[in-house]
This record gives structure tokens, sequence and C-alpha cells, in this order.
């Protein structure tokens, strides 16, 4: 198999992981298998008649979590592979060899954080790390697999670049909150829209919501939170999400103007829209599990979608930029 099929293969597994991973969070099933890397010290996860042998055993569960830990350890492997490829290879760049070791790297990173979810028995934190650490993963091979690919590059002015950059850096504190909402049991906190339980600004204590230093040592599965602090988390978790998309409508009016990009436009207007509505029917449907499944994998795609874009833009110099506007207007 070829590298680039290679690279093909892992960024749609990376993908599956982060979707499984979602849905293991949505289930409830992070702590399916108490133990690690094995289930109840086994390879599988015991069957449904060995139940009254294991103590807290569901075997739905328990099969979520170790399907996802598998599917972590295929694409881990072939990671390496492609890594041990590239390092042999002298047709590739050496930017190419370092994304991958820095891919191990975070492979290896996110098997340990895998691990203290379990043993640290989900405390937010480290829950939401490893949500993190996967969509970086994700965006880290969406980057190695589009080197294999001829890439049409757009120049503009150099603030516009930067205001790319400025707006995934937003998307992914906006992935956070949404990982620390999930992690803290806050997605049900407020069932209706736009007011949390009939007011506009809840009781807000920020500090108990946002404690980022405070481990404790007992089992955070259905959250230990008051509901005041669930829902300041997803007062602030909406709130965020409104300036994100009034930076991402900005960012598509300041980038209309360059023709070649209009395709690209119009699927970010189109995710931006996918997620607001997909973040108020799951408010309003008390979070369904397909519609947050979809929501989580909206965010991933937002992210890969303006990965992209940011890549495709070369910063010029302000005459240049202008000239290549000229040309795009006039061509549109």
């Amino acid at each position: 198999m070829s590298l680039k099929s290679l690279a093909n293969l892992a960024f749609a597994l990376a993908f599956i992981v982060v979707t499984l991973g979602a849905l293991t969070r949505l289930l409830d099933a992070g702590l399916g298998c108490p133990d690690w890397p094995g289930c109840y010290g086994q390879l599988m996860p015991p069957a449904e008649h060995e139940r009254h042998l294991f103590s807290g055993l569901d075997t739905g569960k328990a099969w979520m979590e170790m399907i996802h830990r598998y599917a972590a350890g295929l694409l881990g492997l072939i990671i390496l592979l492609i890594m041990i490829r590239l390092e042999k290879s002298r047709e590739v760049s050496q930017q190419s060899r370092w994304l991958s070791r820095g891919l191990i790297a975070l492979v290896i990173a996110q098997a340990l954080f895998g691990m203290w979810t379990v043993t640290m028995k989900l405390q937010p934190q480290i829950v939401t790390i490893h949500l993190l650490g996967g969509m970086i993963l994700l965006a880290l091979l969406w980057r190695l697999r589009k080197q294999f690919y001829p890439l049409d590059r757009v120049t503009i002015p150099a603030r516009l670049k930067n205001l790319v950059t400025t707006v995934i850096i937003l998307t992914f504190f906006q992935i956070s909150l949404g990982g620390w909402t999930s992690s803290q049991y806050a997605g049900l906190a407020c069932t209706d829209f736009p007011t949390c339980q009939g007011q506009w600004l809840p009781a807000a204590p920020l500090k108990e919501a946002f404690n980022l230093t405070e481990f404790i040592d007992q089992s955070h599965e259905g959250g230990l939170l008051s509901v005041e602090a669930r829902q300041s988390i997803q007062v602030v978790h909406r709130f965020f999400a409104m300036i994100l998309t009034l930076c991402l409508i900005s960012l598509c009016i300041a980038l209309w103007r360059y023709t070649m990009l209009r395709m690209q436009i119009c699927l970010l207007l189109f995710l931006t829209t996918l997620q607001i509505a997909l973040g108020i029917a799951n408010a309003l449907l008390m979070l369904p599990l397909t519609l947050a499944l979809a929501h989580n994998t909206g965010a991933a795609l937002l992210m890969l979608c303006l990965l992209d874009l940011h890549q495709r833009l070369k910063p010029a110099a302000s005459g240049i930029a202008h000239r290549q506007t000229s040309v795009s207007q006039t061509t549109g």
C-alpha cells in the first residue's frame, strides 16, 4: 500500500475513532471496563451469561469501550507504519518525517490519557484533554494526507490569513468548552433556548463550574457539580458559540471576493449553520443520541474545513494581494 493510501486510511480511521470516543462518552460507557488495557482482566469483555461473576458489568458498555480501544490501537499501528515508511523514503520532505514523529508522540500521549480516563474515574480535565488530543490527531493526519495532493494556493493579505488563524483558535477553544460541557454532564442543564431554564443570566458560580485544578478521588460518572454550576457551563458554551458564529460570518464575508475560495466558504457557512441548528435541537429535544453525536462530528468537520482553508491561503504584500483581489473580482 502506498504512503498516500496509508495516510488516507489513517485519517479515515482517526475520524471513526473520534466518533467512537464521542459515542462512548454519550453512552456513559467510559467506565464500561473498569481496568486498562483489558476489560475485567480479559482481552474481550465478559460474556452476558458471566455477568453474575463481575460486579457492575454492563456488557453493552464494555463492548463499546473495547471497540473504541481496539480501533485506537489499530490507528496507532497504522501511524507507526507510516512513520517507518517515511523514515526510509528519500522522496519525502523533512517536514513530513517530523509530522509523523509528532503523530507517534501524540498517539502515546492519547493512550496514556485513555488509561487515566479509566483509572482516574472520568476526571473531567482528563476526559476533555483526551477529546482535544483526538481532535489534534485528526487535524495532523489531515495535514499529512494533504501533502500527497497538489494544492492551488490563493494569495491574500496577511491580515486575512491571520484572521483565519484566529478563528481556528477560537473554534478549538469552543470545542474545549464542548468537551467540558460533556465531561461535566452539563448538556441537559438548560432545556430551553435562547434562555436557560427561563432565565437569560442564571446564577453563575463560575469558580465552581470551571475549577480546572480540582481533582476529586471518586467517580465522575453522572457528574458531581451542582445544577447551577452546570447551567453556568452551558451558558458560557452558548455565549462563546455566538461569538464564534459572528467571527465565522465575518471571515466568510471578508473572503467572499476570492472566487477560488467560494466553494469552501459556502461549505463553511453550511457547517456553521448546521452546528447552530444541532446545538439548539439538542437543548430543546433533551440531547437525543443521534443529534448529540452529529454535533460532535460537526465540530470536527468545521475544524477540518478551517484548516483546509488556512492551508490554501498564501499571505502576500498588500500590493500583490490587491492585484489578486482585482483578478478574482474580474473573473467572478
